[in-house]
């Protein structure tokens, strides 16, 4: 969830990058799941606080149903960039569940305003404003690359009670999508934050946990106290990574025995129903089939060769992105535009933007005065958000 906020936060401050100097009355977005198609969150940002100095962006986003999902004030500097964001995490009904600051001064970018190396820094708080967790997601090489938080149950005196780290290194990414492979997470835990937990997550190709393999330990933090395997083949999940039906089986193996304990959890509409240890010879539910995948337009094919294209190349002289335009036909003002970027080997594609200026009003230098100009951007060949920008 706090990786996503800060995805977030940087993602509004970037919606209007190279659409032109104009600022836009608001911006709207929907930002879809894992499959492409499931709206995750729709938000709607407004620029009245934003001038040509830098300013503030207020985003609301909502849950696809309608119900509130947070409000954000993300602060940019003079070149569009996210310096910091303020976030209100609400409940369905609208009331304040957790708040959110971000810092983002730390993060360095390509040519093309995508994170290159450094890192995001998150302070959470309950509702009444106590402190409860830090963290911090660090980049490397344009991409994920550790994540940690810790949990400070001291009201903000300092006292630790646990702390999870997940690393990146063997994680399939495309951009920031994640597309496979496997995440280490290692969990200390107690006074001395003694190991408590190791774990591999294996991941499917959409991002989401097929199994997790995970070692727990005794205060020592050396004894193995038992070994879990966690069986995601028969969950569905939603937009959000988040378990929504089927059923999850947990395999337990204690250090000290040789039986192994199965236990059957079963999800619907996002809640555990029941719970239930199969005895021997119990039959185990199988994995799900894989649900049809939904249809979902691709990015836009042009027929034609473009009438303008720009390239933008790292400080090593690879291509970070190429921005081919199409102009209107009396090639005063642009028509649609894509947008590419590539991965630090200047070859391989990791997210397109499809920009579409046919209901804009653009003034004769090109300038968006009015209308709307539509982007829809797919990272790894899967949409992730598609933007309106209301001049």
């Amino acid at each position: 969830m706090i990786q996503e906020l800060g995805q977030q936060a940087l993602a509004v401050a970037a919606d209007v990058t190279g659409l032109g100097r104009n600022r836009p009355r608001s911006v709207g977005a929907e930002r879809y799941g894992p499959d492409g198609a499931s709206v995750a969150t729709m938000g709607q940002a407004n620029y009245a606080d934003v001038s040509d100095m830098g300013g503030t962006i207020r985003y609301a986003a909502s849950l696809a149903g309608g119900a509130p999902h947070s409000t954000s004030d993300i602060v940019i500097d003079a070149q569009g960039r996210a310096a910091s964001s303020a976030t209100r995490l609400l409940t369905a009904d609208g009331t304040l569940r957790r708040t959110v600051q971000g810092i983002y001064r730390a993060l360095a970018l390509d040519p093309a305003g995508w994170t290159t190396d450094g890192v995001a820094q998150f302070s959470l708080a309950g509702p009444d404003g106590t402190p409860s967790h830090v963290a911090e997601m660090t980049y490397a090489n344009e991409r994920p690359a550790r994540y940690s938080l810790v949990n400070d149950t001291s009201g903000g005196k300092g006292a630790i009670a646990s702390r999870l780290e997940i690393d990146f290194a063997n994680a399939v990414l495309v951009g920031t999508r994640l597309a496979g492979g496997e995440l280490a997470i290692v969990r200390h835990a107690g006074p001395a934050l003694t190991l408590a937990s190791t774990a591999r997550s294996i991941l499917t190709a959409h991002g989401t946990p097929g199994r997790l393999l995970t070692t727990n330990y005794a205060e020592d933090g050396s004894t193995v106290r038992q070994r879990v395997e966690s069986d995601y083949g028969g969950v569905a999940f939603d937009a959000h990574g988040k378990i929504l039906d089927g059923h999850l089986l947990v395999t337990l193996h204690p250090a000290a025995s040789n039986t192994q304990v199965l236990t059957l959890f079963r999800f619907a509409n996002g809640k555990l129903t029941s719970t239930r240890v199969l005895k021997p010879g119990d039959p185990v539910p199988p994995s799900r089939e894989a649900a049809p995948a939904k249809p979902v337009p691709g990015p836009w094919q042009p027929t034609r060769a473009p009438d303008r294209t720009r390239r933008a190349f790292r400080a090593d002289g690879s291509l970070a992105q190429v921005r081919d335009e199409w102009l209107s036909s009396g090639r005063a003002a642009p028509w649609r535009s894509r947008v590419t970027g590539f991965a630090t080997d200047g070859r391989t594609v990791v997210r397109v933007t499809d920009v579409d200026y046919r209901t804009a009003q653009l003034a004769t230098d090109g300038q968006p005065i009015g209308g709307t100009i539509i982007s829809i951007r797919f990272e790894g060949g899967v949409r992730s958000s598609t933007t309106r920008v209301e001049y």
